[in-house]
């Protein structure tokens, strides 16, 4: 139960960092429109700041904050299988999103830190750090999954079942 807490907190943490950078895309975003047209004096470092924070706060939000029922799901057969196929179907599914993703990390990682010779044009960012949200995504969605793996192949995978199909209320992962 200590460990469900401590998951919480960092969700809600996430959760915070997501929602003060979103706010800095809008107060940036306001910036340059105001630069733009207000005193016709663009600021291009602005355009790219917000694309970049942009990235990293939907891809950080998406795999630490977002709860499973709260992502876009194609659930029409899903729901109307009964419980144990409901599993064995999840169980599928994780289980080839982990290999597939899994067999994909490495060469995404590589890449990423391939990139550390290149600079973003304005802002001059090194760009294995600019892209290293996605490999980072990769990663905790693989992870999230595993554990979900887990708890679908033990013996409460009914909680965890439900934990798919419950709302953005309840305590899932």
């Amino acid at each position: 139960m200590a460990l469900r807490q401590l998951l919480n907190r960092a969700r809600q943490a996430a959760a915070w960092i997501a929602a003060w950078s979103l706010g800095v895309v809008f107060a940036l975003f306001i910036y340059g429109v105001a630069m733009r047209y207000l005193f016709n004096r663009p600021q291009g470092w602005v355009d790219e700041a917000v694309i970049i924070l942009s990235v990293w706060s939907t891809f950080w939000t998406a795999a630490l904050v977002l709860r499973w029922p709260e992502n876009i799901a194609f659930d029409v057969l899903f729901v109307n299988l009964r419980p144990a196929a409901q599993r064995a179907a999840l169980l599928l599914g994780c289980l080839a999103f982990v290999a597939l993703m899994g067999s994909v990390l490495p060469g995404l990682v590589d890449y990423t830190l391939f990139l550390w010779r290149e600079r973003s044009d304005t802002l001059q960012l090194r760009l294995d750090v600019v892209y290293a949200i996605f490999p980072a995504f990769i990663l905790i969605i693989v992870l999230r999954l595993c554990f979900t793996i887990a708890a679908l192949a033990g013996p409460g995978w009914r909680d965890e079942l439900s934990r798919w199909s419950a709302g953005p209320s309840e305590d899932a992962s």
